[in-house]
């Protein structure tokens, strides 16, 4: 389905292919671009649009993922965290507005991967939307390796997956795509090494310790410790909410054998 913006209420028609919306407010510059000359809604635009249509997390995690680029590459990201929040400061009185800016201030740059993202809510969200409440962590962090130690990795910087720059904590997230054959463990305890000697702490965490509930809190548990934090859950809406975020995981397929 397609759904189009029309400036003027006579404008208006719908069909089964369309999903017709009005809106006869001003929009902010830039909201609107021009491809493959058409007029279509602008990242920043589909943002505010789609907070009408999507729950807070799932709103929270198209933010992450249209703020996210591969690693070292922030010019190909859509948008950014602080072009979606100067769209929504000039967008006042419009429908969705105040749901997208409390989205928003959950939402950071540089994630590369739709599991980096999920991992981030669950481990960093206030404990009231579901999350383990542990903030302040920066997708992808580069660390310029010193002359010699990245000799056997064959690179001279590497990228954190989640970092704690006060802690000086990096938590690295293992998925079985990319981590689980014998030559790429052994490059990630070489990687763990060389980020200790640099006085980085690290921390992994698998596919199964993120899909599993108990043990995903047995990890956040652990990482609060290393940060000098104690975890306490006092939220009512921490369940329900939790569970939430859980259901946006993608379905597990396991490795083959």
């Amino acid at each position: 389905m397609t759904h189009v913006t029309v400036s003027k209420h006579n404008m208006y028609s719908s069909n089964n292919r369309n999903k017709i919306h009005s809106c006869t407010l001003t929009l902010p510059d830039g909201a609107v671009v021009t491809q493959n000359g058409r007029a279509i809604a602008s990242p920043e635009l589909l943002f505010l649009e789609l907070s009408n249509e999507l729950s807070i997390h799932r709103l929270i995690l198209l933010g992450l993922q249209l703020c996210s680029h591969p690693h070292g590459r922030p010019a190909e990201a859509i948008t950014t965290k602080q072009k979606l929040n100067g769209f929504l400061l000039e967008a006042c009185g419009h429908r969705g507005r105040r749901k997208a800016m409390r989205a928003v201030k959950y939402v950071e740059n540089g994630s590369s991967s739709i599991m980096e993202s999920l991992a981030y809510m669950i481990l960093t969200l206030p404990h009231a939307l579901g999350g383990y409440g542990l903030n302040g962590a920066v997708f992808n962090y580069k660390v310029d390796l010193k002359s010699g130690t990245g000799k056997h990795l064959q690179q001279n910087r590497c990228f954190i997956d989640l970092y704690y720059k006060e802690a000086k904590l990096a938590v690295e997230y293992d998925s079985f795509a990319f981590h689980s054959s014998p030559l790429e463990q052994g490059r990630d305890a070489m990687r763990s090494a060389i980020l200790e000697k640099h006085g980085i702490g690290v921390m992994h965490m698998n596919t199964i310790q993120l899909y599993n509930r108990d043990a995903c809190r047995d990890f956040a548990d652990n990482l609060a410790a290393r940060l000098g934090k104690r975890m306490q859950i006092r939220s009512s809406k921490f369940d329900e909410m939790h569970m939430l975020i859980r259901g946006l995981l993608p379905s597990l397929t396991p490795p083959n054998p």
